[in-house]
């Protein structure tokens, strides 16, 4: 716990540096921008607090150009005051970090963001997506909205970016917006690098640790929510969705044993990709544990991201839910 106090370090220095990203940039793109700052004394991790400053800065970028209306007429025509408000918060959720931005802009875009996509191919007409996985296509690799290209987007350098480098510290980036109200931009992050919270679960006599951040619920399914389909994919109903199941035991290649889905414990998991549901014989627990990596022979073990020694000296692997399906 002492060493652990030594590593945090609160996230004012960081927030300040942003003051001058938005008085440089709202004097590029002639805009008038207020900034809010909340939340500063919040603790974090230090090496986190290096991994930030680039994405932040991205992000408040994004915010002045694409979010905030070009010229006042526009914003009192919304019923805006004159001057832009982009505010930038910290504060403790559960067991994580959230850092928001947030600003009073016009909103994304929905139609224009999937038009693009469209276009670019990196969706396929016939897919249906949320508003949440349309705003997440910002986020992919060289996309852009910009129709002018400027000093502060439309480079070629999107918040792709932003979403590796969270990735990066074990992060992820949600984004919602209201179209004339505004977007925000939330960045949960676990409180240090060192320690994750993890659920403990057990397959195949084996116990493996899935990181609580990327967990949305466990239940056992009825038997006729179900569904097989070309006699071999599995798929569970749960509520409205769904989902694909993935047996770990199978994934990871333990052995062939396969308990039929009703009688062993479904974990609903939420990646990059979406939600499916991990198959494992049961829960264990819910515990705090140290990373430790393994090392550069299995620095390349697929569905694995580290282990963690266990109370009785027992190796646990810590799964990757972004590998595993």
């Amino acid at each position: 716990n002492r060493v652990m106090s030594l590593r945090m370090i609160p996230i004012r220095d960081t927030f300040e540096k942003m003051k001058r990203v938005v008085r440089v940039s709202s004097k590029k793109v002639n805009k008038l921008i207020h900034l809010v700052l909340q939340g500063e004394e919040t603790v974090i991790d230090k090496t986190m607090v290096e991994a930030l400053s680039d994405p932040l800065i991205h992000i408040i970028r994004n915010s002045i150009d694409h979010g905030i209306e070009a010229t006042v007429e526009e914003r009192r025509n919304a019923g805006k005051s004159d001057e832009g408000m982009v505010s930038l918060s910290a504060y403790h959720r559960g067991g994580n970090i959230i850092i928001e931005v947030k600003d009073d802009g016009r909103g994304i875009n929905k139609e224009k963001v999937y038009k693009k996509a469209l276009e670019r191919g990196i969706v396929k007409p016939d897919e249906e997506l949320n508003d949440s996985q349309i705003y997440n296509l910002i986020m992919q690799p060289g996309f852009s909205t910009a129709d002018v290209i400027s000093d502060i987007s439309g480079r070629g350098v999107g918040l792709d970016v932003v979403r590796t480098a969270i990735e990066g510290v074990r992060g992820k980036v949600e984004i919602s917006s209201t179209p004339n109200v505004g977007s925000t931009f939330s960045i949960i992050l676990p409180l240090t690098l060192a320690i994750i919270d993890g659920m403990i679960v057990r397959s195949s006599e084996k116990i493996f640790i899935i990181p609580t951040l990327s967990i949305l619920e466990s239940f056992r399914p009825f038997e006729e929510h179900v569904h097989i389909a070309g006699g071999k994919e599995e798929f569970v109903q749960l509520r409205s969705e769904l989902l694909p199941i993935v047996r770990l035991n199978k994934v990871l290649e333990l052995d062939d044993i396969k308990p039929n889905a009703w009688e062993s414990t479904l974990v609903c998991i939420e990646n990059q990709k979406g939600k499916f549901a991990l198959l494992v014989d049961e829960l264990v627990g819910r515990q705090q544990v140290v990373i430790k990596t393994l090392g550069e022979f299995f620095a390349k073990t697929e569905g694995v991201s580290g282990g963690a020694v266990m109370g009785n000296g027992e190796v646990a692997l810590i799964l990757n839910v972004e590998e595993l399906y």
